[in-house]
């Protein structure tokens, strides 16, 4: 009788193991996750459903970039938790991720960033976006409470580039997770990405300003004006 249970049991193991997964499997890119269904996982990432967007409200234009897959990491919540940066009032850059175990558990959106208490602090960033640094159009940003500087540099999938500069509620282990050089979430690169708590101008006047973030010095373009160390 003990045998017959020994094998029960490691034939209900065997089962167990070879279960495969299904997630939801998209890039916005390449083809739409709008009514996208779930399908089996490879096995050689039939661990977990991941899920990460970006969703920029930016020049008035709304841009939503999706990327869901397995995974063959094993993972329990968020791997990175949600962040906003903001430009101005009306304009910003947020990202989500979502790492979950079972079945068809990545078929949700995160689409909306949290409200952010408006109590202005003595904070003060360097706001700007654009596809490079040449038309990142540099203004200053008072940012919220619990908010700090975040300058950034992705690239996503189809080569397209965003610069952003402005006000972020992120968590200090994204900050130094994001911080390695070119790292490669949900199929963005994040060329470049820095966390600074202020920045001092030093040179207001003229067309071109200089900046000291982190004890580096930097001239930045003001108005549209290109600029250069020698200006």
């Amino acid at each position: 009788m003990k045998g017959f249970l020994i094998a029960g049991l490691i034939t209900l193991l065997t089962v167990a193991a070879v279960e495969s997964l299904s997630c939801v499997q998209c890039n916005s890119l390449t083809n739409t996750c709008v009514n996208s269904t779930t399908t089996e996982c490879p096995s050689d990432a039939n661990a977990s459903c991941t899920t990460f967007l970006t969703n920029a409200s930016l020049g008035g234009d709304i841009t939503l970039y999706q990327d869901k897959a397995c995974s063959a990491e094993n993972c329990s919540e968020g791997m990175i938790e949600a962040f906003t940066i903001r430009v101005t009032d009306e304009e910003s850059f947020h990202f989500a991720s979502q790492c979950c175990l079972g079945q068809e558990c990545n078929d949700s959106n995160d689409t909306i960033a949290p409200p952010q208490e408006e109590v202005f602090s003595n904070i003060e960033c360097l706001a700007c976006y654009g596809p490079n640094e040449t038309f990142c159009n540099v203004t200053s940003r008072k940012c919220y409470k619990e908010e700090r500087c975040v300058n950034l540099i992705a690239e996503f999938k189809n080569e397209t580039k965003l610069v952003v500069k402005g006000c972020s509620n992120i968590s200090n282990s994204t900050c130094q997770f994001l911080s390695t050089e070119n790292r490669v979430v949900g199929g963005v690169l994040f060329q470049k990405f820095e966390c600074v708590d202020n920045f001092s101008i030093l040179h207001p006047t003229g067309p071109c300003q200089l900046y000291q973030i982190k004890g580096n010095l930097s001239w930045t373009q003001k108005n549209g004006v290109f600029c250069n160390k020698n200006f």
